[in-house]
């Protein structure tokens, strides 16, 4: 049975699969990107009286001279920190195939047969990033294990939504999505 956008053949239609390294390499720069960004939005907010019991949080709670402070953000605005990071992936892969790490390094997203991928596939292979970064205290350890075991180089997300991360060079070039 063939694999949802894999070639016929099985194999990977003249493309050139890439690995953890390069694909980690450039998360690193799509994360330093948001790392900056939320250094700028910490830094004008400044520290918070008192400390974030929210479930969810960016940040630290730190006590100095005896005075409770949290340094981030607390409750909604994180959420929504993640949810614009999380749309960053998906709108970036299906508009232009990378995010500006992966434009950075060389790579991008394609179909199992070497086309553009669609909103469909981008939604589903980033919503998956959150299964694919367990275990959250190693990130992306799941995910490195299942790119280094499949033949195809693909974590989870890349399975579910029939794309494969290849060299630049082995897949035409999009520079904006056709309306």
């Amino acid at each position: 049975m063939q694999a949802k956008g894999q070639p016929a053949d099985g194999g990977n239609a003249g493309l050139q699969p890439r690995g953890v390294g390069i694909r980690f390499l450039a998360l690193l720069i799509d994360s330093l990107i948001f790392a900056a960004a939320l250094a700028v939005i910490t830094a004008v907010q400044g520290p918070q009286d008192g400390s974030c019991h929210a479930s969810s949080f960016i940040g630290m709670n730190y006590t100095l001279n005896g005075k409770e402070s949290f340094y981030g953000l607390c409750g909604y605005p994180a959420l929504a920190f993640f949810a614009v990071f999380l749309a960053y992936f998906i709108l970036m892969e299906w508009l232009w195939g990378a995010t500006l790490g992966k434009l950075t390094v060389g790579v991008r997203v394609r179909t199992g047969t070497g086309g553009s991928i669609g909103l469909k596939e981008s939604l589903i292979r980033n919503l998956l990033r959150i299964v694919d970064a367990v275990p959250y205290c190693l990130p992306y350890l799941l995910g490195a294990i299942l790119v280094w075991s499949s033949r195809r180089r693909q974590r989870l997300g890349d399975m579910a939504a029939g794309t494969v991360v290849v060299s630049s060079s082995s897949s035409p070039n999009r520079s904006s999505k056709a309306y």
